[in-house]
């Protein structure tokens, strides 16, 4: 039976109008989200870090379209992964 990798540390890209959060798969530390944030985003610093839960699914976007979405949850369940939100400020 073939085992899946798992993706912990991840460096989630997501395209938001105002992005408040960034998130990275997994449960990591805030030293380790800081590390990825350098290596994917430039110039933040990460401020505070919240371990959550999250999956895709469908929604609607603002023409009444089916879309992708992201939803977080505070709980782990069926269809949800590991996630780090990470609140972050421009670096000065």
């Amino acid at each position: 039976m073939p085992t899946q990798t798992t993706k912990q540390g991840e460096y989630l890209l997501i395209y938001w109008d105002d992005k408040t959060h960034e998130y990275i798969r997994g449960h990591v530390n805030i030293e380790d989200a800081q590390k990825t944030l350098d290596f994917e985003c430039d110039g933040i610093i990460a401020t505070e870090i919240k371990h959550t839960y999250a999956f895709w699914g469908v929604g609607v976007d603002e023409c009444g379209e089916p879309c992708q979405r992201f939803y977080l949850r505070d709980t782990p369940a069926r269809g949800r992964f590991k996630v780090t939100e990470i609140s972050f400020k421009a670096k000065p």
